[in-house]
């Protein structure tokens, strides 16, 4: 399933921090004309939202109403105080999604112009086009896939597949690399690093990212 293209994914986010807001701690079903009355907009439209991202893992369904799953409450949280440590987050917890695994396939060999790799990944997929752009701004907001000044793609950095790899599956546990402690730590281990220790980690990625730059830079642009 792919975002509707009624709401934008900025939108979409504001959606899930009025649940957070509305659902507390304990993360109560609301309906959709609750929601769209704190959004200003139709419940049409939300139920629309809705099915995406139930698929996603952010919503679980309820009788004519939604609540926010752990991680959807735990993303709202976050952005509250740590944008990046929400991003995180969501790519950890769609770093094994059918749309993850596609961009992979498609951008393995370098990178696609912004329009072309959506295209790809609605080829198949009923809706209008912006379902897909839409899908695209997701990825790139959880850090699954990067975006540069001229509009092009590429997978980022944690998400290359290595070389010589069979079927782009995923690394086994004796080939992981200096991004072992960020790749192997769960979401809530990673959350729960003091501040201090969190940039000090964030710090020595950039590093490593700044050293893969030039190998980066040769791929072919197919």
């Amino acid at each position: 399933m792919l975002p509707t293209e009624s709401m934008t994914p900025r939108r979409q986010l504001e959606m899930i921090e009025i649940m957070a807001e509305l659902g507390g701690t304990d993360r109560v079903a609301l309906s959709g004309s609750v929601i769209a009355v704190h959004l200003g907009l139709t419940r049409k439209t939300i139920s629309r939202a809705a099915g995406f991202l139930t698929q996603a893992g952010l919503f679980q369904p309820a009788r004519a109403s939604w609540a926010l799953t752990e991680v959807g409450l735990s993303l709202a949280r976050l952005r509250r105080t740590d944008s990046a440590r929400a991003r995180l987050l969501l790519r950890d917890h769609w770093k094994d999604s059918w749309f993850q695994q596609a961009a992979v396939r498609f951008l393995a060999s370098g990178p696609l112009e912004e329009g072309a790799f959506a295209k790809r990944l609605g080829a198949g997929l009923p809706g209008r086009p912006e379902r897909a752009v839409y899908l695209v701004e997701w990825m790139t907001y959880a850090l699954l896939i990067e975006r540069d000044e001229q509009g092009h793609v590429s997978l980022s950095a944690v998400q290359q597949p290595s070389a010589g790899s069979a079927g782009f599956a995923p690394p086994g546990p004796g080939s992981q690399s200096l991004l072992d402690p960020l790749l192997g730590a769960s979401v809530a281990q990673i959350s729960a690093l003091p501040d201090d220790q969190f940039v000090a980690l964030m710090n020595a990625y950039r590093t490593v990212f700044a050293s893969l730059t030039p190998r980066s830079a040769e791929q072919p642009t197919g």
